[in-house]
């Protein structure tokens, strides 16, 4: 016969309550983690299974999906019109993501390009896009449409579509790898503050380890390690510019995690387009 667990009172300890991490199964706690990815990352109608969840171990699971939805138009518009499939590719993946990393990409910008840290603080809450924001988004969408044009025109559609998928789990697992890295400057009060209280080292391990496996996927069906690189590259270098980034502000916040996602993935596929230019040639 199982002895009940007891406190050290030697009273038994109450069972736990339904919904209790503590009373679900692994796999339970697999889709609970899926649920609450899915519910943080997308505009998917998914209620997550606990309030206290952040997803964070499934983000790259839930990023390379988001990626997938890029590799559609690809595959089935790059070969005739490699621009137009590139466009709706960044289109796809911003509307399944409700642009909200796109967002937190203006904001830091905005929030680096104002006169000191109140005026910064102030810049990154208003909700109007200021001239550094802009500048921002017009640099990294118009880098990822030519990236993803240049390597389905070089490489291949296929190419330019597992890119995306790899640069969308990496990317997703950039700001959980970097709020274990600096939560010391999250801020109270704020989303950065929520998910660094509630990010483990074990999901900052789940996440690099599937953003590993997805990139070591797309290496295995190209045929070519240059997918791994590009991965590597936008992987590390988005944790660099994200440990940057919150050194600078003094802060680690929402939009900060938000923009390490957006220059993770430009990083990304920037590298492969480059990688692929310089093979070909």
């Amino acid at each position: 016969m199982i002895e009940p667990i007891r406190h050290d009172d030697g009273v038994p300890a109450p069972a736990p309550a339904p919904g209790d991490p503590a009373a679900e199964s692994r796999f339970g706690v697999a889709v609970g983690e899926l649920l609450a990815a899915l519910a943080m990352l997308t505009r998917l109608p998914v209620s997550p299974r606990s309030g206290e969840r952040t997803g964070a171990a499934a983000y790259a699971i839930v990023g390379g999906l988001v990626g997938f939805l890029g590799l559609v138009p690809l595959v089935t518009l790059g070969t005739a019109v490699p621009p137009v499939a590139a466009i709706l590719a960044i289109a796809a993946i911003a509307v399944a993501s409700g642009a909200v990393h796109l967002d937190g990409l203006a904001d830091t910008a905005d929030a680096l390009v104002a006169l000191g840290p109140d005026g910064a603080e102030r810049a990154r809450q208003d909700p109007a896009i200021g001239v550094g924001g802009a500048v921002a988004l017009v640099l990294v969408l118009g880098l990822e449409t030519v990236s993803l044009t240049v390597l389905a025109f070089d490489a291949s559609p296929l190419v330019a579509g597992v890119t995306c998928v790899v640069a969308g789990g990496v990317s997703r697992a950039v700001p959980v790898v970097l709020v274990r890295l600096v939560r010391q400057r999250a801020r109270r009060g704020g989303l950065g503050g929520w998910f660094a209280a509630r990010t483990t080292n074990p999901a900052a391990i789940a996440a690099t380890g599937t953003a590993m496996t997805l990139f070591l996927a797309g290496t295995f069906v190209l045929g070519a390690p240059t997918v791994a690189v590009a991965g590597s590259i936008g992987g590390i270098g988005g944790v660099a510019i994200g440990i940057w980034l919150a050194r600078t502000r003094g802060q680690l916040d929402g939009d900060l995690l938000g923009a390490s996602v957006e220059l993770s993935f430009v990083l990304t596929v920037s590298a492969a387009a480059t990688l692929a230019g310089g093979v070909g040639g």
